[in-house]
């Protein structure tokens, strides 16, 4: 047994030289990698090229397109008495209107008039909610007119007591 207690504490001698030779010799190539100068990095101030403007173009549409309706974004939940607004996609130029009904009661909030789409296609509006409207979920439906051609899409609002931060 006393050969075996030789055998462990050799194995275990070697262990601990092994790494410690492994953990110096890293410490020793962090320390000399950063000791050429050939080798560091100089960030200079680089001012933008300038000269180049990049923009996104407008895509152009067929006069006959069919008229698309998308809902981009919809701000929801909401209180009544607050800010709300609403975005879609449609064809450039097409004429669009939004109608809000809470509870079979339509909204005549003055930001819901109608508009025309613009060179990206976009149209949006932003209300605020009447301080009445029923608590729940209702329709925003935007109709978008070009030509003879016309698209519907809606979104839907939701109106709460009071909103919670997560």
């Amino acid at each position: 047994m006393n050969k075996a207690i030789k055998t462990i504490v050799k194995v275990a001698v070697a262990a601990v030289i092994l790494l410690t030779l492994i953990v110096g010799g890293g410490i020793f190539y962090i320390w000399y990698s950063g000791q050429n100068e050939s080798d560091k990095v100089v960030i200079k101030d680089v001012k933008p090229d300038t000269s180049k403007k990049t923009s996104i173009a407008p895509v152009k549409q067929a006069e006959n397109a069919r008229v698309g309706v998308v809902l981009q974004t919809v701000t929801s939940p909401v209180m009544p008495g607050d800010n709300t607004s609403i975005t879609m996609k449609t064809n450039v130029g097409a004429k669009c209107t939004v109608a809000v009904v809470y509870d079979k009661i339509p909204s005549t909030d003055s930001g819901l008039t109608p508009k025309v789409a613009d060179e990206y296609g976009l149209v949006s509006w932003t209300w605020t909610v009447d301080k009445n409207a029923a608590l729940g979920k209702w329709p925003v439906k935007v109709t978008c007119a070009k030509g003879d051609k016309s698209g519907v899409a809606s979104g839907q609002l939701e109106i709460v007591k009071t909103i919670e931060n997560k």
